[in-house]
């Protein structure tokens, strides 16, 4: 019996993994827009520049890193923490809090394993346009093609997939104005981490990990791969990111001042910001998030034979890692 037609667009962890769990009951065409899959799971230079971290009580994620064959390592939190306070830098011993976990290679091995247990290629480089209904069929058009599926899944972030995709018919207007209220997770970071020839800061007694509401860089965490030492911060949201190498220089600064004159020596310096990623981002996302959100919805169009999906998407562990894998089992269960 011929299969069923399944189109997804976006080549995330969700739109991955809903793909791998659909594709012996569906003739899966995965779509991304960018020229790499992994979407927010982003490397540089070996580095994390997306999702960092797993947590023990995310069962779904921590299965599926197992079933991939893939080793996680805890973070690096031995040691002392400093604060970066106007009084200048005060060191603390912070209580322990619940562990988190790193995974070997970085989390693009993640997506890297999923798309290798895909029966068919991911088609990069294919921004979609417009889906359009047509009798039992979904019309979908990129900017360089036209496929044709009995379902689409959208694992885009809610508000890219009501602002950048067109749809006929239109969404319902409660559902478009649903889908722009969901604020983007990460939608407004900036990362940026600093490669040094040697992790000076363990020498030291130092854990890596700093807090500051001076900036740029407002925590900062020990981002040491198996061969490389580096630090990594999340940008503060008072930061000016207009101009990179000034940000830089900042970044720099800052950190001599946490971790003396060894950290003015750095061999890379990395830096995304995600507010800049239009496959990520939109306007709407120009505002820092005060809280994480409370996650979680189900969407559907075209008599339900388009449904959204994606880490915020989910009702549990929304926006997260796990969100993710949650978001993809509960596609593969409503298909």
């Amino acid at each position: 019996m011929e299969k069923k037609k399944l189109l997804i667009i976006g080549a995330g962890l969700s739109g991955l993994y809903s793909a791998v769990l659909l594709q012996e009951r569906y003739e899966v065409t995965v779509l991304e827009a960018r020229g790499r899959t992994g979407g927010r799971v982003m490397a540089m230079g070996g580095h994390d520049m997306g999702p960092s971290w797993v947590w023990g009580h995310q069962k779904n994620i921590l299965q599926l890193i197992e079933s991939l064959g893939l080793a996680l390592f805890p973070q690096y939190t031995h040691g002392a923490a400093l604060y970066d306070a106007p009084e200048g830098v005060q060191r603390f011993h912070p209580s322990s809090g619940v562990p988190s976990y790193r995974v070997k290679g970085g989390i693009v091995q993640i997506a890297a394993a999923l798309e290798k247990r895909l029966h068919k290629a991911v088609h990069l480089n294919e921004k979609v346009l417009s889906l359009t209904e047509s009798g039992e069929k979904i019309v979908v058009k990129t900017a360089t093609g036209t496929y044709e599926a009995d379902r689409v899944i959208v694992t885009l972030p809610p508000r890219l997939a009501a602002e950048s995709l067109a749809y006929a018919p239109a969404l319902p207007s409660a559902l478009q104005r649903q889908l722009q209220e969901i604020p983007t997770w990460m939608g407004y970071a900036a990362k940026c981490v600093i490669e040094y020839p040697e992790a000076f800061w363990r020498e030291e007694g130092l854990s890596g990990f700093a807090v500051s509401h001076l900036g740029p860089l407002s925590e900062i965490h020990d981002a040491c791969t198996e061969n490389k030492a580096a630090l990594f911060g999340f940008v503060h949201t008072r930061a000016n990111r207009a101009n990179n190498e000034a940000l830089e220089a900042q970044i720099i600064t800052q950190l001599k001042r946490l971790y003396g004159i060894k950290a003015g020596e750095p061999s890379r310096i990395y830096l995304v910001d995600w507010k800049k990623e239009d496959c990520t981002s939109t306007p709407l996302d120009a505002m820092p998030l005060s809280a994480h959100p409370a996650y979680g919805f189900a969407a559907t169009h075209f008599n339900d034979r388009l449904l959204f999906s994606g880490t915020e998407s989910a009702f549990s562990e929304g926006g997260y890692l796990e969100g993710a894998v949650v978001s993809a089992v509960q596609a593969a269960r409503s298909l």
